[in-house]
């Protein structure tokens, strides 16, 4: 595919494995052939792949850190599998529409490909599952508080993320990376997401 002016458009790959993951079934060679072979089909000019070999449970991996500083860079981004980019769907739809913004994402495996339009209607599908997926995580969190509060327990997220909650969801909705969120304020990434998670509980009430 050309873009304008006859260019080639620009794609990067990202792949990922866990070590105590089953490395046969998606080992990094499988998925870079695949992305390869994708780009090739397709007439994209494959820039780079970005590696990671840590667990998906965290977006501060320096593989795809690397990639969201090349953002400038490339048009298309061609991931192996859902799960190798992250396995919250809450979390991926989040990494799309905001550190991702303005690119086409292709998920070789599910056949996602938000360069055509059934590919964009099948993201959006995903979007609808990943707000039902916040849905249960909001009311698993009011049950356990109720709860709780029945128990006589305290309630209430430390006071050090009460610091923290009004900053992190500012910069996390002008697009700024977690990296780039925890440098600004001074935190670590766990307390950087858990301000979040409780951002979000309160704009569900």
């Amino acid at each position: 595919m050309k873009g304008q002016g006859g260019i080639k458009t620009k794609a990067v790959g990202y792949v990922r494995i866990s070590t105590n993951e089953d490395k046969q079934k998606y080992g990094l060679n499988v998925q870079r052939r695949a992305i390869r072979d994708y780009c090739k089909r397709k007439k994209l000019t494959l820039l780079k792949i970005f590696c990671d070999e840590k667990s998906g449970k965290t977006l501060e991996r320096p593989g795809l850190q690397g990639l969201l500083t090349w953002k400038d860079k490339f048009q298309v981004l061609v991931v192996y599998k859902i799960d190798r980019l992250s396995r919250s769907l809450f979390e991926l739809l989040s990494l799309i529409k905001q550190d991702l913004s303005g690119k086409e994402v292709v998920f070789l495996q599910e056949g996602i490909d938000q360069r055509t339009k059934e590919g964009r209607l099948l993201l959006h599908q995903l979007a609808s599952f990943a707000e039902y997926e916040r849905d249960l995580i909001s009311s698993r969190v009011k049950d356990g508080l109720a709860e709780a509060k029945r128990n006589g327990k305290h309630l209430g997220a430390p006071q050090k993320y009460h610091e923290f909650i009004s900053r992190v969801m500012e910069l996390k909705s002008k697009s700024l990376t977690w990296k780039q969120i925890c440098g600004e304020i001074g935190i670590n990434f766990r307390t950087a997401k858990k301000c979040y998670e409780i951002g979000l509980q309160k704009t569900d009430v």
